[in-house]
């Protein structure tokens, strides 16, 4: 068991609030998909680490987080 907390950014929780679902892999894959169109250097890195950050969580870990769009 992980003794460590993941946290995500304003961006990173943004990004998953766009393609939210009860899946992580689903997640995971519509980001990995929507990457090949993406042209902004900055947008691609942001993608990257939210897939990262999700591949270290368990899927009881996922579903117990709280995404929420933040301004």
């Amino acid at each position: 068991m992980r003794i460590w907390t993941i946290y995500y950014t304003i961006e990173e929780t943004n990004l998953l609030c766009i393609f939210q679902s009860d899946s992580k892999e689903k997640v995971i894959e519509e980001i990995r998909k929507s990457m090949k169109h993406i042209d902004d250097d900055e947008l691609v890195e942001l993608s990257v680490r939210v897939i990262e950050k999700l591949s270290c969580m368990s899927d009881e870990e996922f579903s117990g987080i709280d995404i929420e769009f933040v301004e």
